[in-house]
C-alpha cells in the first residue's frame, strides 16, 4: 500500500498530511493538493473501485444536490474534496439521534428530486442480490436464523418482482456516509445501483452501528419507517420489508456464503417483525 500512496501521490501532485480511517476494504488519507487546499484520497485494496465503482459518475450527477465533490478517479484510488465534519453518525452518537435521523432523511429527498440522473452503467438491485438466493447454512446456523434468512429471502423476490419504478440509487446511504462540511450536509461512498425507491434508506435502519441497543427498540425502529417512508415517499410497509431484506443480505454478506451465526441475528427479527405490522 505505501508504494499505491506513494505513486498516486506523485500523479496527482498531492503531499500526504494523515491517514484519517482504514476499512478492510481501503484505505483514506488526508492530502494537501498542488494548489494548497486539502482534498481526501481513498486507496482500495484491491485492483478495482469494486461495488463502489458505478458510484463515482452518480456522485457527480448529484454534485449540485449535496454530493461529495469527486476530483480524480483512477481504478483503485479517489480523490474527493475534503469534508471537515461531523457526519451524521457522529451527530447520533452524540445524543441527538433523532435530529440525525430527519436530516439523513431530508438529505436522501434531496437526492432523489427530479430529474433523476443517467442510468447507464448502474448495478440492478436484482443483481446485487442475485447471489444471496443461492446461499447455504453451516450446520451450526441457528434454526431461527435460518428461518429469518430464508424469510429475508422470499422477501426480496416479492419486493425485485414488484418494483414500482427504478431509479438511480445511492445503494449504501445512512449516517455515515453523510458528513456536515460548512454547514452543508454531503453524501459520499455511492455504491450506484438502479431500483426500488424504498430500497435507498434500508441500510439506515443498521446504522449508526455503535448504537445497538438504539437499533433495537420497536418505538426507534417504527420512527425511522416512518421518517424514511414520507421523505422517499414510498409506502411504509414496503420500507420495512427492504430494510428486513437488506439486513438479511449483509449477514449473507458477512458469512462469505454459508451463513451461521451472526450479531445482527436479533435485529433482523425485529425489522421482520416491524415489517409484518
Amino acid at each position: 500500500m505505501a508504494d499505491v500512496l506513494s505513486e498516486f501521490l506523485t500523479t496527482w501532485q498531492l503531499v500526504a498530511v494523515e491517514q484519517v480511517a482504514e476499512s478492510p476494504h481501503a484505505q483514506v488519507w488526508k492530502v494537501q493538493t498542488a494548489g494548497g487546499g486539502v482534498a481526501a484520497l481513498k486507496l482500495y485494496n484491491r485492483d478495482d473501485l469494486g461495488n463502489e465503482g458505478p458510484g463515482i459518475q452518480l456522485l457527480q450527477d448529484w454534485r449540485d444536490r449535496g454530493a461529495a465533490e469527486i476530483l480524480a478517479a483512477e481504478e483503485t484510488a479517489i480523490l474527493m474534496e475534503w469534508l471537515s465534519g461531523p457526519s451524521l453518525g457522529d451527530i447520533a452518537r452524540g445524543g441527538e439521534h433523532e435530529r440525525a435521523t430527519k436530516l439523513l432523511a431530508e438529505t436522501a429527498a434531496r437526492l432523489h428530486l427530479e430529474p433523476n440522473p443517467e442510468t447507464a452503467g448502474l448495478t440492478p438491485l436484482d443483481e446485487v442480490y442475485e447471489a444471496f438466493f443461492d446461499c447455504i447454512f453451516a450446520p451450526e446456523c441457528p434454526s431461527g436464523l435460518k428461518k429469518d434468512i430464508t424469510r429475508g429471502q422470499e422477501m426480496a423476490r416479492e419486493l425485485l418482482a414488484s418494483q414500482p419504478s427504478t431509479v438511480p440509487l445511492h445503494g449504501d446511504l445512512h449516517f455515515d456516509n453523510v458528513i456536515a462540511d460548512g454547514g452543508k450536509l454531503k453524501v459520499i461512498d455511492a455504491k450506484g445501483y438502479l431500483g426500488d425507491p424504498a430500497f435507498e434508506l434500508a441500510n439506515a435502519l443498521r446504522n449508526p452501528k455503535e448504537l445497538t441497543d438504539l437499533l433495537r427498540q420497536p418505538d426507534h425502529i417504527r420512527n425511522c419507517l416512518t421518517v424514511y417512508a414520507q421523505a422517499m415517499k414510498v409506502d411504509r410497509s414496503r420500507q420495512a420489508r427492504w430494510a428486513a431484506a437488506k439486513c438479511a443480505l449483509s449477514i449473507f454478506w458477512r458469512s462469505g456464503g454459508a451463513i451461521d451465526v451472526d450479531a445482527e441475528a436479533d435485529l433482523l427479527n425485529l425489522l421482520l417483525h416491524a415489517a409484518d405490522q
